[in-house]
Protein backbone atom coordinates (compact mmCIF):
# COMPACT_ATOMS: atom_id res chain seq x y z
CA UNK A 1 0.00 0.00 0.00
CA UNK A 2 1.34 3.32 -1.07
CA UNK A 3 1.62 6.58 1.09
CA UNK A 4 -0.07 9.03 -0.74
CA UNK A 5 1.03 12.72 -0.90
CA UNK A 6 0.06 16.26 -2.09
CA UNK A 7 3.41 17.87 -1.76
CA UNK A 8 6.27 17.48 -4.85
CA UNK A 9 9.93 17.23 -4.66
CA UNK A 10 10.53 20.84 -5.30
CA UNK A 11 9.36 21.11 -1.51
CA UNK A 12 12.12 18.91 -0.16
CA UNK A 13 14.58 21.46 1.16
CA UNK A 14 14.14 23.81 4.28
CA UNK A 15 16.30 25.31 6.30
CA UNK A 16 14.91 23.01 9.11
CA UNK A 17 14.10 19.14 9.02
CA UNK A 18 13.38 17.66 5.32
CA UNK A 19 12.11 14.49 4.63
CA UNK A 20 11.52 12.24 1.51
CA UNK A 21 9.82 9.20 0.89
CA UNK A 22 10.44 6.28 -1.85
CA UNK A 23 8.43 3.69 -2.83
CA UNK A 24 10.63 0.36 -3.87
CA UNK A 25 8.78 0.17 -6.67
CA UNK A 26 10.08 2.92 -8.30
CA UNK A 27 13.18 0.87 -8.48
CA UNK A 28 11.74 -1.54 -10.64
CA UNK A 29 12.84 -0.47 -13.54
CA UNK A 30 16.57 0.73 -13.48
CA UNK A 31 19.54 -0.65 -11.75
CA UNK A 32 20.81 2.13 -9.15
CA UNK A 33 23.91 0.37 -7.97
CA UNK A 34 25.44 2.82 -9.73
CA UNK A 35 24.24 5.34 -7.23
CA UNK A 36 26.18 3.83 -4.40
CA UNK A 37 29.54 3.77 -2.66
CA UNK A 38 31.99 0.86 -3.23
CA UNK A 39 31.10 0.23 0.82
CA UNK A 40 27.33 0.91 0.48
CA UNK A 41 27.15 -1.40 -2.51
CA UNK A 42 28.85 -4.22 -0.56
CA UNK A 43 26.70 -3.71 2.24
CA UNK A 44 23.53 -3.55 -0.55
CA UNK A 45 25.04 -7.03 -2.26
CA UNK A 46 24.63 -9.07 1.22
CA UNK A 47 21.32 -8.15 2.72
CA UNK A 48 19.08 -11.20 2.69
CA UNK A 49 16.11 -10.66 0.48
CA UNK A 50 14.83 -8.22 -2.59
CA UNK A 51 12.40 -6.77 -0.63
CA UNK A 52 14.76 -6.29 2.24
CA UNK A 53 17.03 -4.73 -0.87
CA UNK A 54 14.08 -2.59 -2.00
CA UNK A 55 13.81 -0.68 1.00
CA UNK A 56 17.26 -0.46 2.14
CA UNK A 57 17.95 1.42 -1.71
CA UNK A 58 15.01 3.48 -1.65
CA UNK A 59 15.93 4.89 1.68
CA UNK A 60 19.76 5.82 0.91
CA UNK A 61 18.28 6.82 -2.44
CA UNK A 62 16.03 9.18 -0.08
CA UNK A 63 18.76 10.58 2.32
CA UNK A 64 21.14 11.26 -0.79
CA UNK A 65 18.59 12.75 -2.65
CA UNK A 66 17.67 15.38 0.25
CA UNK A 67 21.70 15.66 0.86
CA UNK A 68 22.46 17.09 -2.64
CA UNK A 69 18.98 19.20 -2.66
CA UNK A 70 20.14 21.33 0.25
CA UNK A 71 23.37 21.72 -1.75
CA UNK A 72 21.82 23.52 -3.83
CA UNK A 73 19.29 25.60 -1.80
CA UNK A 74 21.20 28.82 0.11
CA UNK A 75 21.86 27.82 3.90
CA UNK A 76 21.26 31.40 5.07
CA UNK A 77 17.32 31.10 5.34
CA UNK A 78 16.47 31.36 9.02
CA UNK A 79 13.49 29.33 10.25
CA UNK A 80 11.42 30.35 12.96
CA UNK A 81 9.48 28.00 13.88
CA UNK A 82 10.53 24.12 13.27
CA UNK A 83 8.57 22.32 10.83
CA UNK A 84 9.61 19.45 8.38
CA UNK A 85 8.58 19.23 5.12
CA UNK A 86 8.04 16.38 3.65
CA UNK A 87 8.19 15.25 0.01
CA UNK A 88 7.38 11.79 -2.60
CA UNK A 89 9.84 10.65 -4.51
CA UNK A 90 10.15 9.15 -8.13
CA UNK A 91 12.58 7.27 -10.37
CA UNK A 92 11.81 10.92 -12.70
CA UNK A 93 12.51 12.76 -9.15
CA UNK A 94 15.83 10.72 -8.59
CA UNK A 95 17.07 11.92 -12.16
CA UNK A 96 17.73 15.50 -11.26
CA UNK A 97 21.40 14.37 -10.48
CA UNK A 98 24.09 12.37 -11.88
CA UNK A 99 24.81 9.00 -10.48
CA UNK A 100 28.20 10.26 -9.99
CA UNK A 101 27.13 12.89 -7.38
CA UNK A 102 24.78 10.53 -5.69
CA UNK A 103 28.39 8.01 -5.40
CA UNK A 104 29.84 10.59 -3.29
CA UNK A 105 26.90 11.25 -0.70
CA UNK A 106 27.53 8.41 1.55
CA UNK A 107 25.38 7.19 4.72
CA UNK A 108 27.97 5.85 7.13
CA UNK A 109 27.65 4.69 10.56
CA UNK A 110 28.93 7.12 13.55
CA UNK A 111 28.87 6.32 17.17
CA UNK A 112 26.44 3.40 16.11
CA UNK A 113 24.02 5.77 14.63
CA UNK A 114 23.79 6.82 10.48
CA UNK A 115 25.71 9.86 9.62
CA UNK A 116 26.61 11.47 5.92
CA UNK A 117 29.51 12.11 4.43
CA UNK A 118 30.32 14.18 1.25
CA UNK A 119 33.61 13.40 -1.08
CA UNK A 120 34.77 11.67 2.00
CA UNK A 121 34.31 14.07 4.40
CA UNK A 122 31.84 14.25 6.97
CA UNK A 123 28.81 15.89 7.34
CA UNK A 124 27.44 17.08 10.50
CA UNK A 125 23.53 16.88 9.42
CA UNK A 126 21.37 14.26 11.29
CA UNK A 127 19.89 12.00 9.28
CA UNK A 128 17.12 9.12 10.24
CA UNK A 129 15.51 5.88 8.55
CA UNK A 130 12.17 4.21 8.46
CA UNK A 131 9.97 1.88 6.62
CA UNK A 132 6.69 0.29 6.29
CA UNK A 133 5.31 -1.72 4.21
CA UNK A 134 6.87 -0.96 0.38
CA UNK A 135 7.83 2.29 1.46
CA UNK A 136 10.88 3.80 2.55
CA UNK A 137 11.65 7.32 4.51
CA UNK A 138 14.83 9.15 4.99
CA UNK A 139 15.48 13.18 6.91
CA UNK A 140 17.97 15.21 7.19
CA UNK A 141 18.12 18.04 9.53
CA UNK A 142 20.93 20.75 10.62
CA UNK A 143 21.37 21.07 14.88
CA UNK A 144 19.99 18.69 17.24
CA UNK A 145 19.58 15.01 16.57
CA UNK A 146 16.42 14.59 14.96
CA UNK A 147 14.62 10.75 14.51
CA UNK A 148 11.41 9.32 11.94
CA UNK A 149 9.51 6.63 12.31
CA UNK A 150 6.94 5.70 10.02
CA UNK A 151 4.06 3.02 10.45
CA UNK A 152 1.33 1.71 9.26
CA UNK A 153 -2.00 1.88 11.04
CA UNK A 154 -3.80 -1.34 11.97
CA UNK A 155 -5.06 -3.66 14.88
CA UNK A 156 -2.25 -5.60 16.75
CA UNK A 157 -2.76 -8.35 19.33
CA UNK A 158 -4.01 -7.81 22.71
CA UNK A 159 -0.09 -8.26 24.19
CA UNK A 160 1.01 -5.71 21.71
CA UNK A 161 -0.86 -2.92 23.95
CA UNK A 162 -0.55 -4.76 27.16
CA UNK A 163 3.28 -5.15 26.87
CA UNK A 164 3.73 -1.56 24.78
CA UNK A 165 2.49 0.96 26.47
CA UNK A 166 1.68 2.19 30.32
CA UNK A 167 -1.28 2.58 31.83
CA UNK A 168 -1.84 6.13 31.19
CA UNK A 169 -1.02 5.94 27.38
CA UNK A 170 -3.76 3.10 27.34
CA UNK A 171 -6.02 5.62 29.11
CA UNK A 172 -5.29 8.20 26.86
CA UNK A 173 -5.73 6.77 23.57
CA UNK A 174 -9.29 5.05 24.82
CA UNK A 175 -10.45 8.10 25.90
CA UNK A 176 -9.59 10.09 22.73
CA UNK A 177 -10.81 7.41 20.66
CA UNK A 178 -14.27 7.68 22.30
CA UNK A 179 -15.35 4.00 21.67
CA UNK A 180 -14.09 4.33 17.98
CA UNK A 181 -11.97 1.05 17.29
CA UNK A 182 -10.05 2.60 14.18
CA UNK A 183 -9.47 5.47 15.82
CA UNK A 184 -7.74 3.54 18.90
CA UNK A 185 -6.04 1.88 16.64
CA UNK A 186 -4.25 5.39 15.06
CA UNK A 187 -3.73 6.55 18.24
CA UNK A 188 -1.72 3.20 19.23
CA UNK A 189 -0.04 3.51 16.65
CA UNK A 190 1.39 7.56 17.04
CA UNK A 191 2.08 6.21 20.10
CA UNK A 192 4.51 3.70 18.97
CA UNK A 193 6.01 6.01 16.26
CA UNK A 194 6.97 8.16 19.25
CA UNK A 195 8.37 5.88 21.36
CA UNK A 196 10.54 4.21 18.26
CA UNK A 197 11.76 7.72 17.21
CA UNK A 198 12.83 8.24 20.99
CA UNK A 199 14.54 4.84 20.75
CA UNK A 200 16.38 6.26 17.98
CA UNK A 201 17.57 9.41 19.99
CA UNK A 202 19.37 7.12 21.89
CA UNK A 203 16.78 7.95 24.78
CA UNK A 204 17.06 4.05 25.38
CA UNK A 205 19.42 0.96 24.57
CA UNK A 206 17.28 -1.66 22.93
CA UNK A 207 13.88 -2.13 21.45
CA UNK A 208 12.88 -4.70 23.75
CA UNK A 209 13.22 -1.30 26.61
CA UNK A 210 9.87 0.68 25.22
CA UNK A 211 7.84 -0.28 27.42
CA UNK A 212 9.78 1.50 29.97
CA UNK A 213 9.48 4.78 28.93
CA UNK A 214 5.75 6.94 28.82
CA UNK A 215 4.88 9.89 26.48
CA UNK A 216 3.47 12.30 28.58
CA UNK A 217 1.34 15.98 27.31
CA UNK A 218 0.08 14.46 24.43
CA UNK A 219 -2.37 16.69 22.17
CA UNK A 220 -6.13 16.20 21.99
CA UNK A 221 -8.01 14.51 19.26
CA UNK A 222 -8.86 17.81 17.86
CA UNK A 223 -5.62 18.55 16.96
CA UNK A 224 -4.64 15.46 15.01
CA UNK A 225 -8.44 14.44 13.49
CA UNK A 226 -7.19 16.10 10.30
CA UNK A 227 -4.33 13.29 9.91
CA UNK A 228 -6.38 10.75 11.17
CA UNK A 229 -9.27 10.86 8.41
CA UNK A 230 -7.01 12.33 5.59
CA UNK A 231 -6.17 10.19 2.23
CA UNK A 232 -3.41 12.12 1.76
CA UNK A 233 0.30 12.89 3.53
CA UNK A 234 1.82 16.67 3.10
CA UNK A 235 3.69 19.61 5.00
CA UNK A 236 0.34 20.11 7.13
CA UNK A 237 2.24 18.67 10.11
CA UNK A 238 0.51 18.99 13.42
CA UNK A 239 3.48 19.86 15.73
CA UNK A 240 3.86 20.19 19.51
CA UNK A 241 5.78 18.94 22.65
CA UNK A 242 5.79 16.27 24.53
CA UNK A 243 7.77 14.30 27.65
CA UNK A 244 9.53 11.27 26.98
CA UNK A 245 9.64 9.70 30.63
CA UNK A 246 11.35 6.67 32.26
CA UNK A 247 11.80 6.36 35.67
CA UNK A 248 13.42 9.68 36.83
CA UNK A 249 14.43 11.10 33.78
CA UNK A 250 12.49 13.50 31.53
CA UNK A 251 13.11 14.66 28.44
CA UNK A 252 11.38 17.61 26.36
CA UNK A 253 10.56 17.07 22.90
CA UNK A 254 9.03 18.51 20.01
CA UNK A 255 6.93 16.27 17.62
CA UNK A 256 5.73 16.72 14.07
CA UNK A 257 3.17 14.19 12.73
CA UNK A 258 1.74 13.70 9.75
CA UNK A 259 -0.46 10.75 7.49
CA UNK A 260 -3.50 9.42 6.93
CA UNK A 261 -6.04 6.93 8.10
CA UNK A 262 -3.00 4.31 6.63
CA UNK A 263 0.09 5.84 7.92
CA UNK A 264 1.51 7.66 10.36
CA UNK A 265 4.87 9.88 9.86
CA UNK A 266 6.45 11.08 13.20
CA UNK A 267 9.49 13.57 13.34
CA UNK A 268 11.42 14.44 17.05
CA UNK A 269 14.29 15.93 18.09
CA UNK A 270 14.87 17.05 21.87
CA UNK A 271 13.50 20.85 22.50
CA UNK A 272 15.99 20.58 25.80
CA UNK A 273 18.55 18.86 28.20
CA UNK A 274 17.60 15.66 30.35
CA UNK A 275 16.02 16.42 33.45
CA UNK A 276 17.02 13.72 36.40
Amino acid sequence: MGMQHNSSPSSAVSGGCSVASLESRELRDDDYTDHLSVSERAKYMNLPSQNRKGEWLAGRLSAKYLFLSRLEQSQGTQVEQWSPTLSKLSSAALRAFSPWMYQQVEVVTKGGKPGLAWCGQARPESVSFSHSSSVSCASIALGTPTAIDLETTGARVDAFYRNTFTEAERSWAAREADGDATKANWFFTLLWTMKESALKLGWLNSLWNLPRIEIAGLPGAKNLGPLWYGKTAGNDFAVFTVSVIEHCRVMQVRVAVTGTRNFILTVMNPSGGVVK
